[in-house]
């Protein structure tokens, strides 16, 4: 995966530190942008326009300080990533307390800066990862459900089901071909796995695929799904066909 570009802010009242950190960054070829503020009321302004990926964040400042800043982030809920910046060690135990990212002793070591560009960098990249791969799961769930029978498991296409019939704690899956699958589930299982497809309860035993309706009878409570030139005629409740003749397919 290709590496991702960053966005810095420093936030330090001293020109000289500032100058130095941006010189540090402005060499790592992960950082794309590097904006910089003065004062806490100047930082926030900034985060807000510039929404950096990470946050130089020195502790002591004229009137409020970092700490202050970081109260600011936590009150508007902004989840950021603040390395603070100090010269005094003990500042290491405030930005535990803080539950900042990362803490940088000063005068600045170029090494631990590129140390912690670079270990944000990858946690970003297997965040996004991550959230790729749930995506991907929920796509193939969507395209294929399981189904588990008494001495297997079998993956089924929703498109590929005509519909399913409750047996007490079974459920028949009826599908297109004509064959059928016996699920050790009971019906509402089974509705709740395809809840987000096109599948509709007609009764209390009958889940249709709506994909295959191709009629809705209110004077019998009946409807005919088709599938391969073959009809299929079912009952349900007078309650749920009414409901039926009113959906919207499109």
């Amino acid at each position: 995966m290709k590496k991702s570009k960053l966005k810095a802010l420093i936030v330090d009242d001293e020109e000289g530190a500032r100058e130095l950190l941006r010189y540090h960054l402005s060499k790592n070829t992960a950082i794309s942008m590097i904006e910089e503020a003065t004062t806490v009321e100047e930082a926030l302004f900034m985060y807000l326009d510039f929404m950096p990926d990470i946050i130089f964040l020195d502790v002591v400042m004229p009137g409020r300080n970092g700490l202050d800043f970081i109260e600011l982030l936590n009150k508007r809920e902004i989840k950021s990533n603040v390395i603070l910046v100090s010269g005094h060690k003990e500042s290491a135990i405030t930005a535990i307390k803080n539950n900042v990212y990362d803490f940088i002793l000063k005068p600045i070591d170029v090494n631990k800066i590129n140390k912690v560009i670079e270990k944000y960098r990858i946690k970003k990249t297997t965040s996004i990862e991550k959230k790729l791969d749930r995506v991907l799961k929920n796509v193939d769930e969507q395209v294929r459900i399981k189904i588990s029978s008494t001495y297997n498991h079998t993956l089924i296409s929703p498109e590929d089901i005509l519909y399913c019939e409750a047996e007490g704690s079974y459920t028949n899956i009826h599908l297109d071909n004509g064959t059928r699958e016996v699920a050790n589930s009971y019906l509402g299982k089974i509705e709740k796995l395809l809840s987000d497809i096109h599948f509709f309860r007609i009764s209390r035993s009958l889940l249709i695929n709506i994909d295959k309706l191709s009629q809705v009878n209110k004077g019998d409570n009946s409807c005919i799904l088709t599938t391969n030139e073959k009809e299929v005629k079912l009952y349900g409740s007078k309650k749920q066909i009414k409901i039926l003749c009113e959906m919207d397919f499109e």
